[in-house]
């Protein structure tokens, strides 16, 4: 009679010891990459509310900087952390604070205008735009911060009526 050829119970408890450290190791990743997929959507969310908030923003030439509060004179939106004093003649303005857009009711938003030095420093021509977005992420406080340069639009596209 032969002699039948079967697993020991120590290469039994080997492999599934194996298999059980394969599994701790793809559940972790599965877990990882769960993560990194929701902070990759707040983040594309964020980018999206930006881009239309600067995108949608126009410096008419009417506009008077000092028309919008200073950032220095109002309190900071919750979770923003108190901005560091202006230099002289370049004093940041909110043109917009704590907003948040109907599409994506669980972030706020904050356009915030500085004047950039130029020819005649009290005719501001060109500007600097800051869209601050902020969201909560698991108890967490989180905010992105998007830039960009905007000229005043030129007043030559905007010419006065005609009278007649």
């Amino acid at each position: 009679m032969r002699q039948r050829r079967a697993f020991s119970l120590l290469e039994v408890i080997v492999a599934l010891g194996v298999l059980s450290i394969g599994a701790t190791a793809a559940f972790a990743l599965l877990v990882a990459a769960a993560a990194a997929g929701r902070r990759a959507e707040h983040e594309v969310n964020a980018a999206l509310i930006a881009e239309t908030v600067l995108n949608e923003s126009h410096l008419d030439p009417g506009v008077q900087v000092t028309d919008y509060p200073a950032i220095d004179s109002v309190d900071p939106p919750p979770g923003v952390a108190t901005p560091p004093p202006q230099p002289q003649g370049r004093e940041s303005r909110y043109l917009v604070m704590d907003d948040q857009w109907s599409r994506y009711p669980d972030y706020r938003y904050d356009l915030i205008l500085t004047p950039l030095p130029g020819p005649d420093p009290s005719q501001p021509w060109h500007f600097l735009l800051e869209c601050r977005v902020r969201w909560s992420q698991k108890g967490r406080r989180r905010s992105a911060l998007f830039s960009t340069v905007r000229l005043r639009t030129p007043t030559h596209l905007y010419p006065a009526p005609q009278r007649q």
